[in-house]
């Protein structure tokens, strides 16, 4: 093992605060689905960084929030697990969020005795001397070496963060191979992409009701056949999905197709299924079989 380095480094924060981008950007792969919506991460995800010297086990996170129904519930179990056995925990901020909902956090976090970094992120969404104001606030509660100020979407200060990260790894042997990118599988990257879009493209309730089953991933040389259900967990909702003359549903598989290809380097042959499973998210059974409460 000698002095090699490889640690969970687990991304906490409230709903669209940037979790994903900030993973995107430190793998340098679209791995974690990014939108505008909140609520848009729904399962724990890791992302790997590896070389001759360390590895870097990323874990984005659902955002935190007040469980509604039991798929929320399940979210946050995700959450909590991922405080249990993370070796460095970076919690997620913005420039322009409150303080207090997140000291109850923070302190969480400090009670561990594990390296730790607040981050703000979206500076690029405020002037220099905002950005002074919040870290001077931020100072109260957090020493200065523990806060980076960042843009996951820019880029900006990533380099910076993955040096603190690196510098703060336990010496330990790698968790996993080092051809690995994630530990989902393509089928679930391939569902994910759908979800995206449908997250992309539908307003209100749509987007939080949908659920992608990936049933079919068959590689071939130079194709990938992809078979999938979109399942929504009320009958009225299936024409919305569908859209006239099934307009909506054909720009929903032809955006993910693109996606895929692009990711996959392959082309691929995408078929969308919209099916009805009532009131899915508050079914513990229908719930596992979506891959939630494990």
């Amino acid at each position: 093992m000698g002095d090699f380095k490889s640690g969970f480094v687990n991304i906490f924060g409230y709903p669209n605060v940037g979790k994903s981008t900030l993973i995107n950007a430190l793998i340098g792969e679209e791995i974690s689905i990014v939108t505008q919506k909140v609520q848009t991460t729904r399962q724990r995800l890791l992302g790997l960084i590896t070389t001759k010297s360390f590895q870097i086990v990323l874990s984005d996170t659902p955002g935190i929030l007040e469980p509604k129904y039991e798929l929320q519930k399940a979210m946050m179990a995700d959450i909590e697990s991922a405080f249990e056995d993370a070796d460095m925990i970076l919690y997620l901020t913005e420039i322009n969020d409150h303080l207090e909902k997140h000291l109850p956090y923070l302190e969480k976090i400090k009670k561990l005795h594990i390296p730790y970094y607040l981050l703000i992120n979206k500076i690029d969404l405020g002037e220099q001397k905002k950005l002074e104001q919040k870290i001077t606030e931020w100072e109260a509660h957090v020493e200065k070496k523990h806060i980076v100020p960042l843009s996951a979407l820019h880029k900006f200060n990533i380099i910076a963060l993955l040096d603190e990260i690196k510098k703060n790894l336990p010496v330990h042997a790698a968790y996993y191979d080092d051809d690995i990118l994630t530990d989902k599988s393509e089928r679930y990257i391939a569902s994910e992409m759908i979800r995206k879009q449908i997250f992309l493209k539908y307003e209100q309730e749509i987007p939080y009701s949908c659920e992608v089953v990936v049933t079919s991933f068959k590689e071939e040389e130079k194709i990938i056949y992809i078979n999938a259900d979109i399942y929504v967990s009320r009958r009225t909702q299936k024409p919305i999905l569908i859209g006239k003359g099934g307009k909506m549903l054909k720009e929903v598989g032809t955006e993910s197709r693109l996606e895929m290809e692009m990711f996959f380097n392959k082309k691929v042959y995408l078929e969308l299924y919209v099916r009805i499973k009532e009131n899915w998210r508050d079914k513990p059974n229908d719930l596992r079989r979506f891959g939630y409460n494990k």
